[in-house]
């Protein structure tokens, strides 16, 4: 005989608002680059595990990378994933400061703002904790989306895939 458990483990987990996708409107372009924005839907990740459960050291984190931009008509023609960047937002307030957006990540060419010119080509931080102990809950965050393309960029319609992972290490 076998008798189970009656306790449900807790999880860390992440579910996106609207997987129907973003389309990026033309605002803020100039002489030197074409510049395409959008908002990331709402990203939340919720952490019901109970604090004795989780092993020190133990954290998480979501990170975004981006395909390339393939033109519908054309499937020769693309814009690479490092003309697109991000800004993510913690749109919950983190009671303990353990939660917190990553930085600001600025297409190869650059927006003015300082940030690191690389582009989501790599894997960028959306949101991370250091220490999933110390603060334990559900959370939400976005990204102000930038796609800063050179000023001769082909006309068309194009997609990319913005894949986003939840990592839990303990």
């Amino acid at each position: 005989m076998k008798i189970e458990s009656t306790t449900t483990l807790g999880q860390v987990s992440m579910t996106v608002a609207d997987n129907t996708g973003v389309s990026l409107q033309e605002n803020g372009s100039n002489a030197t680059a074409r510049q395409f924005v959008g908002t990331l839907p709402t990203v939340t990740v919720s952490d019901t595990r109970k604090p004795e459960d989780i092993p020190a050291g133990d954290f998480w984190a979501v990170v975004g990378q981006s395909s390339q931009f393939t033109a519908t008509d054309n499937p020769a023609s693309a814009i690479g994933p490092q003309y697109l960047g991000w800004k993510p937002r913690l749109l919950t307030e983190s009671s303990t400061g353990a939660v917190a957006a990553g930085e600001q990540v600025s297409s190869v060419i650059s927006d003015g703002t300082g940030a690191p010119t690389e582009g989501l080509q790599g894997q960028e931080l959306l949101v991370s904790t250091a220490n999933s102990a110390d603060e334990i809950g559900t959370w939400q965050v976005n990204a102000d989306l930038a796609l800063r393309t050179p000023v001769d960029v082909a006309a068309g319609e194009y997609h990319s895939t913005l894949t986003l992972s939840l990592f839990n290490q303990s």
